[in-house]
């Protein structure tokens, strides 16, 4: 019987065929999500003004979001022992961020670890860093999302608020329970690598530091959907909550479709179910909303990382190809 070891040793999980087969799926799911809500927001973009200085607005928001969160990053490392300059972490992020756009979502992690143990930090930290940071920040946003509207959200979907109050729950469990199960993990992660080991654990101070900046993102994020959608969509409501739980939920479903790229499709149809059943916005402008923002976020977080790899020096370009 084939094993799943095999599998991964033949690169069957890795095969272009599947990765074509999932982002064909993906776009099946998008054209079926849009075909009856195609009308609306025909309709209602013929009277879309956009207002681009609340555009400015959001994207210095998203941005200020992106540099916490990078801050993030390198405050786990520091807790490892590890220290990296913010430029070379701003170029690290932001190329491994590219990750997110391929099915899986675990190419940024092998891409952090790389990238930052060519400018010599622990390759077990780093990853162990990304990983964490990536845990801390869903956790977090199930936490912004039960504050600030999983009781509107529940009226859309049911069980919604319970779910979020559990996972908030164990997130908070998970996080206590961290400096007890991260030093075995680590030491695991460095010999199956043969990545060096980081010089020391973290302390629950940087744990919960490191969480509250990721729940701080979730609110910067909603508030710069708040001001997005003042820009595009100027009629719809404008309650800062109330975009901070449906961006945040919306979110957290599509990058929990691990083979969705950047869970395109399914964070869209999300955002618009809430927006419209919480009475935030119409039809229509819940599909332009999504779309919109979509391609804007999308501009975000692809263009620093072209960037960055434009600079990149050849020799750590080549290392990247390697990454897994």
């Amino acid at each position: 019987m084939t094993s799943r070891a095999t599998w991964r040793e033949r690169g069957v999980l890795r095969h272009p065929a599947l990765k074509f087969l999932l982002l064909l799926l993906t776009g099946v799911f998008i054209a079926w999500a849009l075909h009856d809500q195609w009308t609306l927001m025909r309709a209602s973009a013929r009277e879309v003004k956009v207002e681009w200085r609340w555009i400015a607005a959001a994207t210095v928001s998203v941005l200020a979001v992106y540099a916490m969160l990078i801050q993030s990053w390198r405050l786990l490392l520091r807790g490892w022992g590890s220290e990296l300059a913010y430029l070379p972490a701003l170029r690290i992020w932001t190329i491994a961020n590219l990750g997110r756009w391929l099915p899986g979502k675990v190419w940024s992690v092998g891409a952090l670890s790389v990238l930052a143990a060519r400018e010599g930090v622990s390759g077990a930290a780093a990853a162990g860093a990304a990983v964490l940071g990536t845990l801390l920040n869903i956790g977090a946003g199930f936490g912004v999302v039960v504050i600030t509207g999983a009781e509107g959200l529940d009226t859309v979907y049911p069980g919604f608020r319970t779910g979020a109050l559990i996972a908030t729950a164990l997130f908070v469990a998970g996080v206590l329970a961290l400096p007890l199960i991260l030093p075995p993990v680590l030491r695991w992660f460095a010999v199956k690598r043969g990545v060096p080991m980081a010089d020391k654990q973290l302390t629950p101070t940087t744990l919960w530091l490191a969480t509250a900046m990721n729940a701080a993102s979730w609110l910067g994020y909603g508030v710069a959907f708040a001001l997005f959608s003042r820009g595009v969509t100027p009629q719809i409501s404008s309650d800062p909550a109330l975009f901070i739980a449906t961006f945040a939920a919306s979110y957290l479903i599509g990058y929990l479709v691990i083979f969705s790229p950047g869970g395109l499709g399914f964070r869209e149809a999300a955002l618009a179910v809430f927006l419209v059943g919480v009475g935030a916005a119409g039809q229509g402008e819940a599909v332009i909303l999504g779309v919109t923002s979509r391609v804007w976020l999308t501009v975000l977080e692809v263009l620093p990382g072209l960037v960055s790899l434009l600079f990149l020096p050849a020799s750590q370009r080549a290392a990247l190809r390697g990454a897994k």
